[in-house]
């Protein structure tokens, strides 16, 4: 039962971002973010279900960052689609 991935524009941008922040402070950490980030994207790919938010979005938590990955599920098609990766200490008024 794996689902594909699919990355809105936003989402990679919010990606990005983040990569560039955290190789601001150390390379390590920026690989760190994205070993992460996979892992996630594993457990996604494996079982997408995950706490619904808001209507039919849902939301995981990137493990020893302060990201949620925010993400809607098309069932029939077997994609999780990826809405934004975004940092929790943004004011939340920011969520997509």
């Amino acid at each position: 039962m794996a689902f594909d991935i699919f990355h809105y524009p936003e989402a990679n941008e919010d990606i990005l971002e983040a990569v560039h922040y955290y190789k601001a402070i150390s390379p390590s950490v920026a690989s760190n973010f994205r070993k992460q980030l996979s892992k996630a994207y594993e457990n996604l790919e494996k079982n997408p279900f995950f706490q619904i938010r808001y209507d039919d979005v849902r939301v995981l938590p990137i493990k020893k960052f302060p990201y949620i990955i925010l993400f809607h599920i098309d069932e029939t098609k077997k994609i999780v689609y990826i809405i934004s990766v975004f940092c929790t200490h943004q004011n939340p008024e920011k969520y997509p």
